[in-house]
C-alpha cells in the first residue's frame, strides 16, 4: 500500500497544477527566462527568449482525468515531508538527481549503467565549441556533412555558416549535421574532435562514458551513464553562455548559400525541451533519442540559490518523472514552491527523429 502510495505521490508531483503562479513571478531565475531577449550576431541573426503564453505556462487542459486524479489521490494520502521515492518506481532504465552546487547525489538508479546516451552527447560537443572554438567563425559546410542522418538544418555542401549558429542549432533543434559541421571545424577533423571528447570526459571523471561521434547517433562503442552525464551537465552549466542558450526556447539562424556566401536563408528553430516555460524555474538540458537509447534527458532548474539536474535515459515518461525528481530535491533541499503542470507525455512525447 505504501508502495502504491509513493508512484501516486511520484506522478502527481511532476504535474501539479499551476498554484505556483505567484511563486514564478517573484522567482529572479524565472523572471530572467520570461523576459524578451533578442540578441543579435554579426551575420543579422537574432536569438528570441519570449515571454511565454498562457497556453504554455497553464497547466494543459486536455491533461488525462487520470492524472487529475492523481494529483487529488496524492494530495490526500501524503503529508507535506513526502519521503524519498522509490528509484525502482521510475520508468528510466537510468536516472540520477544531483545537487549542482555541491554535486552530491539525490536519487539514483542503475547512475553507472552504460546506456547509449543519443543527444545528450551534444553537450560535449557545445561543450568542447565553446571552450576550443571562435564563435565569430564562418564555417564552411563540408561534403561529410550532409550524409548525416536524423534531425538537422539540412545542410549542403558549401554552405557557409556562422559557428555561433551552428551552436544554437546543436542546443535548440539537436541538429546532428550542425554537430558534425562543428566538429569538424572546430577538431579539424571529427575524429580529431571525438578525441577532444573522450579527453575531456577523461579529464572530467567520467570513467563510463566512451563517445565515437559529435552527434549521439548509435554506435556500439559510444555509451555514457546517468551519473557521467550529470557530472557533464555540471561542468556545462558553469560556463555562461551555454546556461543562457539550454534555457532558450527560439532562434533564428542564418544559412549562406550562393558562391560568395551572399545569399541568405533564415530559419527559425525551437526547442524540443518541454519543461522550459511549463515547469517552475526550468532552465536547461538536453534532450535525446534514438530507437535504440530511447527517449533521454538532461533537465536542470534552479530556485533561489538551488539548482538541480536531473538525468533520465531509456525512459518513456522522461518530462514528468523529470519534474518529480526536481521537485523531491527541491523539497528535500528547501528550494522552493512547486512547480507548473507538466504532462504526462506518454502519448504527447512523439520523437523528433534520431538524434533529437
Amino acid at each position: 500500500m505504501r508502495r502504491g502510495k509513493r508512484r501516486i505521490a511520484l506522478v502527481a508531483i511532476g504535474i501539479l497544477f499551476a498554484t505556483a503562479m505567484s511563486a514564478w513571478a517573484r522567482s529572479p531565475r524565472s523572471a530572467r527566462i520570461r523576459e524578451d531577449l533578442t540578441i543579435p550576431s554579426a551575420t543579422g541573426s537574432t536569438v528570441r527568449r519570449s515571454q511565454p503564453s498562457r497556453a504554455q505556462t497553464d497547466h494543459p487542459p486536455d491533461a488525462p482525468t487520470p492524472i487529475r486524479q492523481a494529483v487529488r489521490t496524492a494530495a490526500a494520502v501524503s503529508d507535506p515531508g513526502w519521503s524519498l521515492p522509490e528509484p525502482e518506481a521510475l520508468s528510466a532504465a537510468s536516472a540520477l538527481l544531483m545537487d549542482a552546487d555541491t554535486g552530491a547525489v539525490l536519487l539514483a538508479r542503475h547512475p553507472m549503467e552504460r546506456r547509449p546516451p543519443a543527444s545528450t552527447t551534444k553537450i560535449m560537443t557545445a561543450l568542447l565549441i565553446l571552450e576550443e572554438g571562435r564563435l565569430d567563425d564562418m564555417v564552411v559546410i563540408g561534403e561529410r556533412v550532409g550524409t548525416v542522418g536524423g534531425t538537422g538544418l539540412g545542410l549542403r555542401r558549401g554552405q557557409r555558416v556562422m559557428l555561433r549558429d551552428l551552436l544554437w542549432a546543436i542546443l535548440i533543434k539537436s541538429a546532428n549535421d550542425a554537430a558534425l559541421a562543428a566538429a569538424e571545424h572546430v577538431g579539424g577533423s571529427e575524429e580529431q574532435f571525438v578525441e577532444m571528447m573522450n579527453a575531456k570526459a577523461a579529464a572530467l571523471g567520467m570513467q563510463g562514458t566512451h563517445f565515437m561521434n559529435s552527434h549521439g547517433l548509435d554506435d556500439p562503442d559510444h555509451y555514457s551513464t546517468a551519473y557521467d552525464l550529470a557530472i557533464l551537465a555540471r561542468e556545462a552549466l558553469r560556463n555562461p553562455t551555454f546556461a543562457r542558450m539550454v534555457q532558450t526556447r527560439e532562434a533564428s539562424l542564418v544559412i549562406r548559400t550562393g558562391r560568395s556566401g551572399n545569399v541568405v536563408k533564415r530559419k527559425t528553430i525551437r526547442t524540443h525541451n518541454q519543461l522550459l516555460g511549463q515547469f517552475f524555474g526550468a532552465d536547461g538540458v538536453k534532450t535525446g533519442y534514438t530507437s535504440l537509447a530511447g527517449r533521454c534527458l538532461v533537465a536542470s532548474a534552479t530556485r533561489g540559490e538551488r539548482q538541480l539536474i536531473a538525468v533520465l535515459l531509456n525512459d518513456t515518461r522522461r518530462w514528468v518523472e523529470a519534474a518529480a525528481l526536481l521537485e523531491y530535491g527541491f523539497a528535500a533541499l528547501g528550494g522552493g514552491a512547486s512547480g507548473l503542470g507538466v504532462a504526462d507525455g506518454s502519448s504527447a512525447d512523439m520523437p523528433k527523429g534520431e538524434g533529437g
